[in-house]
């Protein structure tokens, strides 16, 4: 057996994708990413005459990374073959020196977290706005991001996400210029928001709306290989920035990832529009088949609830009443359908323009079958949106600290100077830093063996290290 031999076997053990990467296996046979397919390994090269260099791009490279720029709008676009980590590391970083202050959105994924402590920066954080029906982070009060703002009037920059996970979005562009009123850099986390330039049917990018940073997961939601990233940039200066892409970035970076990226941008450039509208019809259309038939999903009747703006319809997200995890594995083991993550209470679907419509016919068939056989499950098990955090010590100051491992059932009390990670969707409950709080340990203990937990040294969570007193 190989790897490869394993990932053809998940191959076959799933009918339907409804999770990342947005290609979704190239359903609809596209001739870019069929060419992309066919010269795989005749255009796996390296920086030679003709090929450019993606850390001084003056060719073919420039001229893609042009072509990506045009259609977000930005006046910069870099590509990034290592991830969105890298970007988020190199924005942040390229932007701030190490002592600086930054403001947070708490629910920012991991590698957010990470560049601070890299860059030995000062977090001030801000809590996102929870829905109390599906029980996850879905917004941010603008209020109290003022609030916040004009507590820290020394902050050099505000690090925000958009859309969330679940594809809710926040009223972003006031939060850009009260920002700018400070003078501010706004720093956008939309991984998940790459495909929002295909539809006016969708929450407006993040570029248009003045954000100075965004990065993108291209292969989130478009249809592009796995790590394959922009970074796009507006109106500041990119010295600092290009020169942690150097560091951060590959000295060896893929020139098959970068030819998707720039297949996946002439696809959305040309084709976008059409595909991506087809989508929102057929997820609109699920919506209001499942409500008929008792199952809740995030639709456009929560924008103006709980500080949402706007709502990425190509997101579904369904609450059962069975509990999201039970339906998460039913609908894989029964059903053949892989959805993108599930949590105590909801499953999480991604729908992209390459999704089949007869995928959604056959996801709604399997919902009524499993409503018709499953009343309800078991849902005692806590939240990530039920866990609370508390700074004791700056991050990186912990992190090097003198450690000792303990149990974590006897960790109440005491400093993490590890970070727990529930993944996906890679919000950490934990940093290094914050106390272990009761609501931490009873969460994962609740959700231990249920969810991958990253970033602990442990992988079954039972012991942390721990800031020795």
């Amino acid at each position: 057996m190989s790897l490869i031999d394993d990932l053809i076997k998940y191959k076959q053990e799933v009918d339907v994708r409804f999770h990342m990467p947005g290609h979704k296996g190239n359903t609809f046979e596209f001739d870019e990413l069929e060419r992309l397919r066919e010269h795989l390994f005749s255009i796996d090269v390296t920086e030679v005459e003709g090929t450019d260099n993606l850390h001084v791009p003056n060719g073919i490279i420039k001229n893609a990374q042009d072509r990506a720029k045009e259609f977000y709008g930005a006046e910069h676009s870099f590509f990034l073959v290592n991830g969105s980590t890298a970007g988020i590391y190199s924005m942040i970083l390229g932007l701030l020196k190490p002592k600086d202050k930054i403001i947070v959105q708490r629910n920012c994924h991991r590698s957010v977290y990470s560049a601070c402590m890299l860059g030995d920066l000062d977090v001030v954080y801000v809590n996102p706005v929870i829905d109390e029906e599906f029980h996850i982070p879905v917004s941010l009060d603008i209020e109290q991001i003022l609030d916040v703002m004009d507590s820290n009037l020394d902050a050099k920059a505000i690090v925000l996400t958009y859309p969330t996970y679940y594809g809710t979005c926040f009223d972003l562009k006031r939060v850009i210029q009260e920002a700018k009123k400070r003078g501010m850099y706004v720093l956008i986390d939309s991984a998940h928001g790459a495909h929002f330039k295909c539809s006016s049917k969708l929450p407006e990018d993040a570029i248009e709306l003045g954000a100075d940073a965004v990065v993108y997961s291209l292969h989130k939601t478009t249809p592009a290989l796995t790590q394959c990233s922009i970074l796009n940039v507006n109106n500041v200066d990119i010295t600092g920035i290009k020169f942690m892409l150097s560091i951060f970035q590959t000295t060896s970076p893929s020139y098959v990832l970068m030819s998707s990226i720039d297949a996946a941008v002439n696809i959305m450039n040309k084709k976008g529009t059409e595909l991506i509208e087809r989508t929102i019809l057929s997820a609109n259309k699920l919506r209001e088949r499942l409500k008929i038939i008792g199952f809740d999903s995030i639709n456009l009747d929560r924008i103006g609830r709980y500080n949402i703006k706007d709502i990425d319809t190509t997101r579904i997200v369904i609450s059962s009443n069975i509990g999201g995890y039970l339906l998460d594995e039913i609908l894989r083991k029964k059903y053949k359908i892989q959805v993108e993550m599930s949590d105590n209470k909801n499953i999480v679907l991604i729908g992209s323009m390459f999704d089949k419509e007869d995928y959604y016919e056959y996801l709604y068939k399997a919902l009524c079958d499993i409503k018709n056989k499953y009343l309800e499950g078991n849902k005692q098990n806590i939240n990530y949106a039920d866990v609370k955090y508390k700074i004791r010590m700056n991050m990186r100051s912990a992190y090097y600290s003198k450690k000792e491992r303990v149990l974590l059932k006897n960790a109440k009390g005491l400093v993490s100077a590890e970070m727990i990670v529930p993944y996906p969707p890679g919000v950490p409950i934990l940093m290094p830093g914050e106390e272990i709080t009761e609501d931490i340990i009873h969460f994962i203990n609740e959700n231990r063996g249920k969810i991958a937990l990253n970033g602990i040294s442990d992988k079954n969570a039972e012991y942390i290290y721990v800031v020795k007193e």
